[in-house]
């Protein structure tokens, strides 16, 4: 089973998809690992997009059960492969929080480096911040439902705004039907 779980930056795709990991005994990727080159400081050089989809597409075949958190939207080859999607929704202020509180906990410290890696920490929080407005080609509301009307998949939808423990419950209700243990 291949679970892909989407959301705006910040909506909490990697932190649920730890927990969902653990909880069912899943291999878990981040589609960016795919997506960008694996550089110090990170996300600064995206790869190719047919070595992003041969990556992305090598790792599926492989698993059994397998969690993939982030955006596919690049990469649609991997849609036919799309067992449950879930799609988190969160406030843009608390999204916001988080990933500025991700990249200190991290020890990026993006705002306080060189001037080419704080101008593209920059662009990726007005991206973030413009999730519901952008269009097909960028991690949005749009290229997410693409994926979504793209994938023949059944859809939960989440809104991660609530306390850990009580999200934690509420994804294992929701989940319940579609995992077989």
């Amino acid at each position: 089973m291949i679970i892909h779980i989407m959301g705006a930056s910040g909506s909490g795709t990697s932190s649920i998809g730890e927990y969902l990991s653990k909880e069912l005994g899943f291999d878990i990727i981040e589609s960016d690992f795919y997506k960008w080159e694996q550089t110090i400081p990170e996300f600064q050089v995206m790869r190719p997009i047919e070595e992003s989809n041969k990556l992305l597409l090598e790792k599926i075949r492989q698993a059994k059960n397998l969690i993939i958190t982030g955006s596919l939207h690049s990469n649609p080859v991997t849609f036919e492969y799309i067992d449950l999607i879930i799609y988190l929704k969160c406030p843009t202020k608390v999204r916001l929080k988080r990933i500025l509180k991700r990249d200190e906990e991290k020890g990026r410290y993006s705002l306080q480096q060189d001037e080419t890696v704080r101008q593209n920490f920059l662009e990726f929080l007005k991206i973030a911040k413009s999730y519901n407005k952008l269009g097909d080609d960028i991690r949005s509301k749009k290229s997410q439902r693409m994926v979504i009307s793209s994938c023949n998949a059944p859809l939960i939808k989440i809104n991660t705004n609530k306390n850990i423990e009580k999200l934690h419950r509420i994804i294992k209700k929701k989940i319940r039907k579609y995992i077989k243990n």
